[in-house]
């Protein structure tokens, strides 16, 4: 999942971006991978704090944005994973999560992610 803030390459120019909140069902997001568009079919929105990404077998990660940060929230291996840790500048977040029409290789904040259809 994406936190607010976080900015989504959206056509095929590097300068193609769009912040996560402004996209909805039915916007395109520039997948790397093919180069070329890909639909959100759904998507979700979540306020969460860390106990509740904690929860939800996710860690948040900080990403550095030109308007301060935003976060990634990865899932990982509850059981091997160590307990959540305080995060700098963390608070309760909006998260965005996405459902692509296919497999999505996006750029966010100029960096690859990888969106598969049914994971977490």
């Amino acid at each position: 999942m994406l936190s607010q803030g976080l900015r989504l390459r959206v056509g095929p120019h590097a300068t193609d971006l769009c912040a996560v909140e402004d996209l909805s069902i039915g916007d395109p997001i520039w997948d790397m991978a093919t180069e070329r568009l890909i639909d959100i079919d759904a998507m979700a929105c979540a306020t969460l704090d860390l106990q509740q990404l904690d929860d939800l077998g996710l860690r948040a990660m900080t990403i550095a944005t030109p308007s301060g940060q935003g976060f990634l929230a990865l899932a990982s291996a509850r059981i091997m994973a160590p307990a959540p840790r305080a995060l700098p500048g963390f608070a309760a977040t909006n998260f965005f999560r996405f459902w692509p029409e296919a497999r999505l290789v996006a750029e966010v904040e100029g960096r690859p992610v990888l969106f598969r259809t049914g994971l977490v």
